[in-house]
């Protein structure tokens, strides 16, 4: 096991390691590791600790979020507050930590693991609170029964006749839809339409018309599914074309979407994602990109297989 050094000036805190670890008063277990990384780059005196959020999730095992909100609640619970925010002036302002310092005044005397007074008087207190906590939350369940829970009659208080009109949703011939027909309201309107249902892209900015289109708005794949012009003049604008093969991009995109049967919103917002997604892979890892028409990251798709597409 290598030394204990810092990576900054001075040496490792001990005392500030030995403070969280044992001597700090008893708190909800899930910040111990939190308090601990922390304690870990704080000097001997508790202060001037400004890891990064993210090495604090390295060293303690958590998401960056769960990070966020432990040290939210080790700041209501008075173990650690803000430092001397100068410390970091040095640093870019959207890279900058913030700086804590360790409560090392707040100290249970015997140890967490004691049998004295004090360490007896600090578990009752946190069991207290938790129990204070666990009775709030309680009682706004009480007061707001429709956050999911069945009526104590056993029937689930949900209506489940049926509401919906399974009419298609799309003219086959006009290629429209009923959303686009009836003000983009996505129901199909009473009795027939009075006119040609309007098809074609959205506005004409090339983008595929909408197929199957529910009323949560998610649409599968269409069927006609291409690389318009106006796709094609985006690629080209941001630099994609240069770094990948959109057209076999494209291919695995609609490869893949038709085998999952996902639903989206916009399949041309899908597919710009899909492109970024690829553009990035091969830039990370050059020696990967395709050659001969075969991309890093994808499944091999036969030239008869693409061309079906």
């Amino acid at each position: 096991m290598p030394e204990p050094v810092r990576t900054r000036e001075g040496p490792l805190s001990i005392e500030a390691i030995t403070w969280a670890a044992e001597y700090a008063p008893p708190m909800p277990s899930q910040l111990l590791p939190t308090l601990v990384a922390l304690a870990k780059h704080a000097d001997r005196d508790g202060a001037a600790a400004y890891p990064s959020v993210s090495r604090l999730a390295a060293l303690a095992c958590k998401a960056e979020r769960s990070v966020r909100r432990d040290l939210r609640q080790l700041e209501d619970c008075k173990l650690i507050r803000k430092g001397d925010q100068s410390l970091v002036e040095h640093l870019p302002s959207d890279k900058r930590p913030v700086v804590y310092d360790l409560a090392l005044e707040c100290t249970v005397p015997g140890g967490r693991a004691g049998d004295d007074e004090g360490t007896r008087t600090s578990a009752r207190t946190l069991a207290s609170s938790r129990e204070r906590g666990r009775a709030a939350r309680d009682a706004k369940k009480v007061e707001n029964p429709s956050s999911g829970s069945v009526p104590p009659s056993g029937r689930a208080d949900v209506d489940v006749r049926a509401d919906v009109d399974v009419r298609a949703d799309v003219d086959v011939q006009s290629g429209g839809t009923w959303a686009s027909a009836a003000g983009g309201r996505g129901r199909p309107p009473k009795g027939p339409l009075k006119g040609p249902l309007k098809g074609g892209s959205a506005g004409g900015r090339g983008r595929p018309p909408v197929a199957d289109a529910s009323t949560d708005g998610l649409h599968p794949l269409p069927e006609d599914f291409t690389i318009t012009d106006g796709m094609r003049r985006w690629a080209h604008r941001d630099g994609y074309t240069a770094a990948i093969d959109i057209d076999y991009s494209t291919a695995q995109f609609v490869s893949y979407y038709r085998s999952t049967g996902a639903r989206r919103r916009s399949w041309p917002d899908a597919w710009q994602k899909w492109i970024r997604d690829d553009a990035k892979k091969a830039a990370e890892s050059p020696r990967l990109r395709a050659v001969g028409g075969y991309g890093y990251g994808s499944h091999y798709v036969s030239p008869e297989e693409r061309g079906i597409f």
